[in-house]
This record gives C-alpha cells, sequence and structure tokens, in this order.
C-alpha cells in the first residue's frame, strides 16, 4: 500500500497564490513552532518572550490577533500574549463587568 504523507501550509508559507491585500502580520515569515512552546517553565518562558517579542516589534495586526485569540480560546502566544495573559484579561473583564441589581 502505498502511503503519503500530506503537507498542509502554515500561515506565512510559501505558496503559488498572490498574498492577501492588507498588512502582513510579524509572525508571517517565522516558524510557527516559536508561538506554540510546550510547558510555561524554563526554556518555554525564554521561547514565550521571543515569540511575543516578534508581536511588539510593531505588527499591524496584533490588536486583531489578541481579539480573535480571546474569542476563540486559543492556546499559544497571539497578539503579544501568553495564555496566562489572556487569562488575566478575562478575569479583570469579568470582575469589571457591571452587575444585576
Amino acid at each position: 500500500m502505498n502511503r503519503s504523507i500530506v503537507r498542509t501550509p502554515y500561515y506565512g508559507a510559501v505558496s503559488t497564490e498572490a498574498p492577501p491585500a492588507g498588512p502582513r502580520a510579524a509572525c508571517a515569515d517565522e516558524d510557527p513552532e516559536l508561538f506554540f512552546p510546550v510547558g510555561n517553565t524554563g526554556l518555554a518562558l525564554l521561547q514565550i518572550e521571543e515569540a511575543k517579542a516578534v508581536c511588539r516589534r510593531g505588527c499591524p495586526l496584533m490588536e486583531s490577533c489578541l481579539q480573535g485569540a480571546l474569542e476563540r480560546g486559543e492556546q499559544g502566544v497571539w497578539g503579544g500574549t501568553d495564555d496566562d495573559d489572556r487569562r488575566r484579561m478575562k478575569r479583570r473583564a469579568a470582575r469589571n463587568r457591571p452587575t444585576a441589581a
């Protein structure tokens, strides 16, 4: 039986299609694995900081990326934040919501 591996392009992969119109994400030319560290201790902390730095170097899509990650409950580094950062943001937003009286 002949089995072949199907590879799907990741965001920023070289493609024969025309690039989308509009701003380009700062992470487009980075290795996607950078943004999905395994764990949050030791070397993973360095990886997280490196990924956040890519976002913070002036990515024009940082805010929309962060918003999408919050809405979808993404894992990894998105919009210059990691999982812990986004959990804190959600808790803070929940505390600041007005309560029904």
